[in-house]
């Protein structure tokens, strides 16, 4: 029968010993660690619901589209104010023509023999003081329109045509009416009315000048026309005249132009 060893004799357990020390001594540590992770209060994110400050450039960018807004803002009263001005000048050029229109048809109502021997003698009157006058060369186209138109006046009154002969007249006074009119010799937007010539009338240019397509200083240009060119001129609007070329239509100034039978040889 194998003997026991006695309990006060000394074993070989020391590295057991030590090796169970180190596990529990980091059992331990981790358990302390778990226990601060448990009691630690978590620290709070600055950037999660917090709005950034503004900075400088943002503040620049909100006023720049805060002057952009005023400013569309003025501008759309200005269109607005703009158009209502055009409405009512459009309105007071209709009841121009309105009045113009019932003046026509009450001149041919009185277009009876006396009356239209009336209108007649003041033509003449008014072309007699004008050939005493000194007037440009387009002033003397047009006095030269208005002859004409009371020449055929007068023809349609030996005829006993009143109404035709009134009509004629009623021309010859609007010619007459633009050459004694000094705010039409400025190049204007008005809108001037279109003149029809009797007869057309040959003009020559008195230097180079440009054929443009519309009466307008800024209408598109068609041609140069050189100095000393023939043209003849078929309609007046205010300071431009239509005129034909050999191979154009278009409108000059009438500053540009003289009569052609009138240049000296």
């Amino acid at each position: 029968m194998k003997r026991l060893r006695p309990l006060t004799q000394a074993t070989p357990f020391f590295p057991f010993k030590i090796s169970n020390l180190a596990v529990y001594s980091a059992f331990f540590l981790c358990a302390l660690n778990l226990v601060g992770c448990a009691t630690k209060e978590p620290v709070a994110d600055p950037l999660v619901g917090q709005e950034p400050a503004p900075t400088p450039q943002y503040e620049d960018l909100r006023n720049e589209i805060a002057r952009l807004e005023k400013i569309i803002v003025e501008k759309d009263e200005l269109i607005k104010n703009q158009k209502i001005r055009q409405q009512s000048q459009a309105h007071v050029l209709r009841e121009a023509n309105k009045e113009a229109t019932r003046t026509q048809v009450k001149l041919h109502r009185l277009a009876t023999k006396p009356s239209t021997a009336s209108a007649i003698a003041e033509v003449e009157a008014a072309l007699e003081h004008l050939k005493q006058t000194k007037t440009s060369s387009f002033d003397q186209i047009l006095r030269i329109q208005a002859q004409r138109l009371l020449e055929t006046a007068t023809l349609f009154y030996s005829k006993d045509q009143y109404v035709a002969a009134m009509n004629h007249v009623s021309q010859a006074n609007n010619f007459i009416a633009l050459i004694v009119d000094q705010n039409r010799k400025r190049v204007t937007q008005v809108d001037y009315s279109l003149l029809e010539f009797h007869m057309p009338m040959r003009l020559r240019t008195i230097k180079n000048v440009f054929l443009r397509k519309e009466p307008n200083q800024y209408a598109q240009v068609l041609t140069t026309l050189k100095k000393d060119t023939l043209l003849t001129a078929s309609a007046n609007q205010g300071p431009w005249l239509r005129v034909q070329t050999d191979k154009n239509q278009g409108w000059v100034l009438n500053t540009m132009l003289e009569i052609e039978e009138n240049r000296n040889p």
